[in-house]
């Protein structure tokens, strides 16, 4: 009897323990399509000025990172989402075109449980800015999830990918934004 609690304490302490992951995301957002851009040509920039890679802690010194270039990760989903909508997105050689400039500010990943079940949290922040049309806003999306047990690597990155995407969505749904560009 005395074995059997000893593995169990094992296998208890071994599901807890933790180690680093390199996030991969993946986001698609769920973008209508339209066409309120009637072709105004835009082009886009994007910038990830988070100040480290380091997305948050998964405990006991473990940390969850992305090597991942989310500025091109991001860029990818507006363009294809401002296209869905009718714009006619391009290079910022052309003199006509408007800049939609989108800055990553915050993604994040928070990890807190026990052997029973585990809560994970993301948070997200990006801000989008139309210089020529006089557009400002800040977007943000966070999600919480409590899972049996532990979380592993397929479940952190279909969470930190929901939370981006879900981000992107607002940016792209956003009536405002998409009335700015299409003056």
């Amino acid at each position: 009897m005395k074995r059997i609690l000893t593995l169990i304490s094992i296998c208890l302490l071994s599901a807890c323990t933790s180690m680093s992951q390199d996030a991969q995301i993946a986001i698609y957002p769920s973008v209508s399509p339209s066409n309120i851009g009637n072709n105004i040509p835009v082009f886009l920039t994007v910038d990830d000025t988070r100040s480290s890679a380091v997305l948050g802690s998964m405990g006991e010194g473990a940390q969850m990172t992305t090597s991942q270039d989310l500025a091109a990760t991001i860029g990818v989903a507006v363009v294809n989402g401002l296209k869905a909508k009718g714009f006619d997105v391009g290079s910022m050689g052309n003199q006509n075109s408007t800049e939609v400039k989108v800055t990553l500010e915050d993604l994040s990943f928070s990890k807190d449980g026990n052997a029973i079940s585990t809560t994970v949290g993301t948070t997200s922040k990006a801000t989008v800015e139309v210089e020529s049309k006089g557009f400002l806003r800040t977007y943000s999306n966070s999600e919480e999830r409590t899972i049996p047990f532990s979380t592993n690597e397929d479940s952190n990155n279909s969470q930190l990918s929901s939370t981006l995407g879900a981000l992107v969505e607002k940016m792209l749904n956003d009536q405002e934004l998409l009335n700015a560009l299409a003056k």
